[in-house]
């Protein structure tokens, strides 16, 4: 009976054993703050990031868009800024010159638009070469720029130039993404938040 008893009693040991105290609860709780606290600032800057490059993405897929359409239809085809200037935040089109009168508006036929950006993210282009306007890449019918060269800025939020995005479209037409905006010849990024 005596070994009953001590193995009923080793039982209800393992049992009352078996929870969380409150103390550990409320340690384990304040680990876990701790680490989301230090987690949210990293998190938000992996969104931005992600969103910087898919914006820049989703721009130089346009400009690849236009070049094609420009080559397969044998007319001008433009990618334009939405707002009509260098600032594109506002969105952008790709406009193919239907009309052959050289400008992009009115009966001309609209491939694509592009949703304006949401307020912290900016972007910015400036033709170069001091030809053309910094609204407008245009594509002639050959796949090449009408003008020199564009530089196209895709800002992170803070304006850090070394997590913004540099889109470089080159005269011959190809356009490429790269990471730092330092040294572009467009509006530089604007500090934020």
């Amino acid at each position: 009976m005596a070994f009953l008893y001590r193995r009923d009693r080793r039982l209800r040991g393992l049992k009352a054993e078996r929870g969380f105290t409150i103390i550990e609860l409320f340690v384990a709780m304040l680990v876990l703050a701790i680490a989301l606290g230090l987690a949210t600032p990293m998190f938000r800057d992996v969104i931005r990031n992600t969103a910087v490059s898919n914006q820049a993405n989703d721009l130089v897929t346009s400009l690849a868009a236009a070049r094609s359409e420009a080559v397969r239809r044998g007319l001008q085809v433009a990618v334009i800024s939405v707002s009509g200037g260098a600032d594109w935040s506002t969105g952008w089109q790709v406009i193919a010159d239907t009309d052959r009168n050289g400008t992009f508006a009115g009966a001309d036929d609209i491939i694509s638009t592009s949703p304006p950006l949401a307020s912290q993210y900016h972007v910015y282009a400036r033709s170069t070469g001091g030809v053309g306007a910094d609204s407008q890449v245009v594509f002639a019918i050959n796949g090449a720029l009408t003008n020199a060269g564009f530089d196209i800025n895709v800002c992170f939020p803070s304006g850090d130039a070394t997590k913004s995005r540099r889109i470089r479209v080159r005269a011959s037409g190809s356009a490429s993404s790269h990471k730092n905006t330092t040294g572009s010849t467009a509006t530089a990024c604007p500090a934020g938040s």
